[in-house]
Formats: C-alpha cells, sequence, structure tokens
C-alpha cells in the first residue's frame, strides 16, 4: 500500500508543499534582489518561444575563439577569485530560472513533449539544489583542508588547496537538456572557472537550446560564461581548442575525441536495471508502478534488466494503461522521441524484435510517437542476447525488454560480461540473497534499491560512471572537487631544520634520516601523542609544584 492514499497522508502532503511552496517563493524573491544588480543585459525577456529564433545561429570558429579570448582573459584577471564573486553568478543563474522557466517549459514540451512536472523534477530541481548547496557551503568547501604532517617536516604544517582549473568546455546532452548543461556549470563557476557550453542545434533539443541560449545572454555575465551553439562542424571546432577540463555527457562516440584532451569528466550513459523476484507479492511491492514508468522515459539511457514471473509482465502493462490510458499518444504526460533519426533507428529495433511484442509498437512518424512498447522474450536467454534491442546498444526509448531468470549467479555474469553500465537497478526484498550479492559482485556507476533514477536526485550523492559509461562524478562538493585541482602544501618555518637532512652523511646522520623518514603507523603515533600530552602535564605540574609556596 502506498501511504499517499491515505486520506489524512494526502492532507498533510497538500499542507507539506503548500508550505514549501511560500517558502520557495521567499527564497526566489530574496535571491532576485540580489542577482537584480548583476544582470548583464538590458534585453527584455521573451515569454513566447515563437518569437525566439527556430534555432541560434551556428558558432563559427572566428567566434569560439573570440570566446575563448574573453574567458580566459576573465580567469587571468580573477574575476571569479573572490566567492563572492561566484556567488553572485550562481544568483544570476537562479534567476535565470526562475524567470525563465515558463519559456524553457514550452521549449522543451516543444522538443520533448516532456511534461512540466517532470521538468521541474528531473531537471530544474536539481538545478535550484545545486545552487543552493554551493550557496550554503562554498565558503566550507573552499577552505584549505589542514592534514597532518609526517615527522621529517616538522616543524611545519601541511593542507589541500582548492585551486580552480581554468577554462571548462561543458558538453551537455538533449536528453535532459537543461540540467545536464546548468548543474556542471554552478559546479564550474562555483570552483571559481570560467565556462564556454555546448549549446546543440543539430535537430534534437534546438528549441531548449534557444531558450538557454537567450536566458543566459540576458542573465548571466558573458565575460565568465559563453555558449557554442550548431552541430558536428561546431563540435569539431570547439573541440579543437585547448581547455583546462572538458566536462562531458554524451554516447560513446564522443568519447574519443573528448578523451584526447588531457583532462576530462565524462558520462556517456549506458543503464542497466536488474528486476526482482517476487516475495510477497508483486502488486503489494509497487514496483511494477515505477518499472511501468520506464516505458516513459524515452531519453534515459538504458540496456534491459533481468526478471522473472510472467504475473509480473501483465502487472507492467497494466500499469503503463494506468499511466497513460489505453491511447497514450493523447497523453499530456508521455513524451515523444526527439528526433526523425531517434524514430527510424528504433523503430527498426522494435520491427526487428516484433515476436517477442507484449504490448506497444504502435508510431506514428509525423508525431514522432512511438508506444509504450514491452518485449516479453520469456526465458528464451539466446533470444534476448540476440535481439536488437540488447545487441545495438543504449535505446534511448521507450522500449523496455524483459527474460526472466533462475539462476541470479548468471544474470550477475551477463551484466559483469558487458561494459560497465552507468546505473543499476535492483527490485527485491531480499536483502541477503539477492540484493546485496547483486550490489557486491557488480561495478556501475550507481545503484538503486526497488526504484529507478531517484539516486540522481540526491546532491549528496555523487553521479556519474566508471569505466565504458564515464570517468569521474559531480553533484554537490564533488562537483567543487571535480572542477578543482587539489593542490598540496607545506608550510616550513626558518627559524629550524634538520641539519641531518643535508650532505655530507655520516653513520649517526644516516640513522637520524633514515628513522625521521621511516613510517610511523597509526598505534604509534596515538603512543607518542598520548606521551607527548603526559610529559606536558607532568612538566605543568612540575612547574606549579615549584612556584607553589609549601
Amino acid at each position: 500500500m502506498y501511504f499517499a492514499t491515505l486520506p489524512q497522508f494526502s492532507c498533510v502532503l497538500d499542507l507539506f508543499s503548500v508550505l514549501a511552496q511560500q517558502v520557495f517563493d521567499l527564497h526566489t524573491r530574496d535571491m532576485a534582489g540580489k542577482s537584480s544588480h548583476t544582470m548583464t543585459s538590458k534585453t527584455p525577456l521573451v515569454s513566447n518561444l515563437d518569437t525566439l529564433p527556430a534555432t541560434v545561429p551556428a558558432s563559427t570558429k572566428a567566434s569560439i575563439q573570440e570566446s575563448l579570448a574573453t574567458l580566459r582573459t576573465s580567469f587571468r584577471q580573477g574575476k571569479l577569485r573572490s566567492l563572492e564573486a561566484r556567488k553572485c553568478v550562481l544568483r544570476q543563474i537562479h534567476t535565470l530560472l526562475t524567470e525563465g522557466t515558463p519559456l524553457l517549459e514550452a521549449a522543451v514540451k516543444r522538443d520533448l513533449h516532456k511534461h512540466p512536472t517532470e521538468l521541474h523534477v528531473m531537471e530544474l530541481a536539481g538545478v535550484y539544489h545545486e545552487i543552493q548547496e554551493f550557496l550554503d557551503y562554498l565558503d566550507e568547501w573552499a577552505a584549505p583542508e589542514k592534514v597532518g604532517t609526517n615527522l621529517i617536516n616538522l616543524p611545519g604544517s601541511s593542507s589541500i588547496i582548492s585551486d580552480p582549473l581554468g577554462v571548462c568546455c561543458i558538453l551537455g546532452t538533449w536528453n535532459y537538456p537543461v540540467s545536464l548543461l546548468l548543474v556542471p556549470l554552478v559546479g564550474c563557476i562555483g570552483a571559481g572557472n570560467t565556462a564556454l557550453l555546448r549549446l546543440p542545434t543539430d535537430g534534437t533539443a534546438d528549441h531548449t537550446s534557444a531558450a538557454l541560449a537567450h536566458l543566459l545572454d540576458k542573465y548571466v555575465d558573458q565575460t565568465v560564461v559563453r555558449y557554442v551553439a550548431g552541430g558536428i562542424d561546431a563540435n569539431i571546432a570547439m573541440l579543437a581548442e585547448k581547455y583546462d577540463l572538458i566536462f562531458c555527457t554524451g554516447g560513446s562516440t564522443a568519447l574519443p575525441r573528448v578523451r584526447s584532451h588531457s583532462k576530462t569528466r565524462v558520462g556517456t550513459g549506458w543503464e542497466k536495471p536488474l528486476h526482482r523476484r517476487f516475495q510477497g507479492g508483486p502488486e503489494r511491492s509497487g514496483i511494477p508502478h515505477r518499472l511501468g514508468r520506464l516505458c516513459q522515459l524515452r531519453a534515459d539511457v538504458r540496456s534491459p534488466g533481468l526478471l522473472v514471473a510472467d504475473t509480473f509482465v501483465a502487472l507492467v502493462l497494466e500499469k503503463i494503461k494506468t499511466f497513460y490510458g489505453a491511447q497514450p499518444e493523447t497523453s499530456d504526460s508521455y513524451g515523444r522521441l526527439v528526433n526523425a533519426a531517434q524514430f527510424n533507428r528504433l523503430s527498426s529495433i522494435v520491427d526487428a524484435d516484433r515476436a517477442f511484442i507484449a504490448c506497444g509498437g504502435q508510431r506514428d512518424a509525423a508525431d514522432r510517437y512511438l508506444a509504450p512498447t514491452v518485449l516479453d522474450f520469456g526465458s528464451d536467454v539466446a533470444a534476448f542476447q540476440a535481439s536488437a534491442a540488447i545487441s545495438r546498444g543504449e535505446l534511448f526509448g521507450p522500449v523496455l525488454p524483459i527474460v526472466s531468470y533462475i539462476d541470479l549467479d548468471a544474470v550477475i555474469d551477463f551484466i559483469n560480461a558487458r561494459p560497465k553500465p552507468l546505473s543499476l537497478y535492483v527490485f527485491s526484498d531480499n536483502k541477503q540473497g539477492v540484493v546485496d550479492p547483486v550490489l557486491a559482485q557488480t561495478s556501475s556507476g550507481s545503484a538503486c534499491v526497488n526504484d529507478a533514477l531517484v539516486q540522481i536526485t540526491n546532491g549528496n550523492l555523487p553521479f556519474g560512471g566508471v569505466g565504458t559509461s564515464g570517468m569521474g562524478a559531480y553533484h554537490g562538493k564533488h562537483s567543487f572537487r571535480a572542477f578543482s585541482h587539489q593542490k598540496a602544501v607545506v608550510r616550513k618555518t626558518t627559524k629550524f631544520d634538520m641539519p641531518q637532512r643535508y650532505m655530507p652523511y655520516t653513520a649517526a646522520s644516516s640513522r637520524i634520516i633514515k628513522a625521521a623518514a621511516s613510517p610511523i603507523t597509526r598505534t604509534q603515533t596515538r603512543l607518542f601523542v598520548a606521551a607527548a600530552a603526559g610529559a606536558v602535564v607532568a612538566i605543568v605540574a612540575a612547574l606549579v609544584w615549584a612556584v607553589v609556596p609549601k
């Protein structure tokens, strides 16, 4: 049972939502007041998407180099050296979101048919959270971190200083066109870097790119944030330049060019949901309810998972109908494929595997519509592995292949024989028998138990891939570290030095310097500290005894 179905719990949720909205509105007005004096353009805000150009003019090599020159100059001049300057730009991004939300809603709806609620929950909320995290904790994260000093460097102190890297290139992608650009941008600016963004105008999220270009021009300081628009030619010209960091979210085709740069943070996708065995009843678990939603997430990177029980398939089909009705094409909450190329690619996959269609498969090329499609392979693992849905890589669409299993070890072997996924999902009530073995014996960028996708909404967790699914991680403090260089610093005094460090070495000096350079165990350190403290106490006691009248 879901608690939200209880009337009294629903009342509590309604009250909480009203209070949360009031708090958010107050925070928004406060943020707007703090950032209003920093806006860089007097251009009036466009609220009607149709009044914007259909696409952003493509950037040229000369314009890219001019933007980079501006960003490098701003970085060298220390425009974002102070924490308050960084916070000022973060507030500009916050204002961009709050005042530009209607425009972004319309743009993403036009590109992906994504419902405004989904946009808020899966994209805008993450950007707001990231901004707030940096405003709340930037002073703490940017402060030098004191660490222990080894014996040979005493007397002295050691610390780690987080330095900004310089000019960063941020490459988002079309499946989450707002958050995959702005969340890394928050981390980039918060760490003190300048940023060059890629706004794709390649027939994917063109309307969203046009909206973001307008909002960036209006609200964000153009001496620290610039963008490049265009298709493959603009991308090639952009990546031909040198950067201090490239932050890339995209498919595996982007890896060779991006990885040729010395410093990158890459996320490429490739998710594997691993579904559950039944224990306690599939309906009571609520898992079909969650799995049904997977078929709607046409733009999430996922490869198929394994599950058991024919009744479970029936429940997934039922939940799809509950979410979108008998005709999903009429549902305002159901998305569309991003362009004709993606439509044709997924149509060919569905056609190749049409013998296994349990539901869906209907499509409309003019509307870029593909119905929620479930492919049920039963227990035919060989057909499952040979299917187009498996063999043609990332799906990026509303297709959910299903196969049943008996041996969990075979499932784990199946996962480990393939590239490491960006995310892995386990649905089970059996912690020791299913969940723990899967988590311990597989490698993935992130994992979630008994739900899907929600781990990326927690800004306290790092998000990133491993192996072919990505390098590095971000969100919150992890974003700050991803866009910083952790510089090691040792400070010594001029009053004292160890003469045994220098030539010529004698037998006595060699013994001393070797002892000083030898590792000290944690137990030895604690004993040394305790002995030193005891010696101090003894000395103080002796001094007190000496001065106190007898």
